[in-house]
């Protein structure tokens, strides 16, 4: 058997034992192994970017679960009128209010429902008591009470005494405001559309 060399065309090889046989692979398969390849680099980007997906998703997922209640631009006006209920309670020998932020998610969801469907009352829309607003922010109470107030007036500067004066005139809503029960409160103001402005005060221990 002749093959050429590189000592020169036509010269004779030498036998230098068996050969070892290396498989070359076939354009068919090469063409299989190419796209097994281009599978694994395609499952694997997105495996990869699932993952910051789901990093990027759990932060929200978190603050929206810690149930924090969202800015508004009455705050003023809620603190000012909480202030106002804790130094009534202090002439009347009761001891301060704390805030609570989990009680004031449920009295802001009920004063925004009573803007939006321009109505006054404790029981919600959805048919929810003040109970259920509550309990729904995870809160485990020995007693709660809860005092409305609205009128037609849009001036929220004055509307903190206008709601203070309501309440202590009324026997049911003066005791609670009074009451030596409770321990913590929530104000909560929403304006509905025709500028009317909707409160409320829940109060627990």
């Amino acid at each position: 058997m002749r093959a050429s060399s590189a000592s020169g065309r036509g010269a004779s090889r030498t036998t230098r034992g068996p050969a070892k046989v290396v498989r070359m692979p076939v354009a068919g398969k090469l063409r299989h192994q190419q796209m097994m390849r281009a599978w694994i680099i395609t499952i694997v980007a997105v495996v990869v970017a699932l993952g910051f997906a789901v990093r990027f998703e759990r932060p929200q997922i978190r603050q929206a679960s810690a149930m924090e209640p969202a800015p508004t631009q009455f705050g003023a006006a809620e603190a000012r009128l909480l202030a106002m209920i804790n130094d009534a309670r202090k002439q009347a020998g009761r001891d301060a209010l704390s805030l609570s932020d989990k009680l004031l998610i449920a009295a802001r969801t009920h004063s925004q429902d009573m803007a939006a469907h321009l109505y006054l009352a404790h029981e919600g829309g959805a048919g929810d008591a003040p109970a259920d607003r509550i309990s729904a922010t995870g809160l485990d109470y020995v007693e709660i009470a809860e005092n409305l107030f609205s009128d037609g007036s849009s001036d929220l500067n004055a509307l903190p005494a206008r709601a203070l004066s309501y309440w202590m005139a009324s026997p049911t809503p003066r005791g609670n405001l009074l009451s030596p029960e409770f321990r913590s409160a929530a104000v909560a103001i929403a304006r509905a559309v025709d500028g009317s402005l909707f409160v409320t005060l829940d109060l627990m221990r």
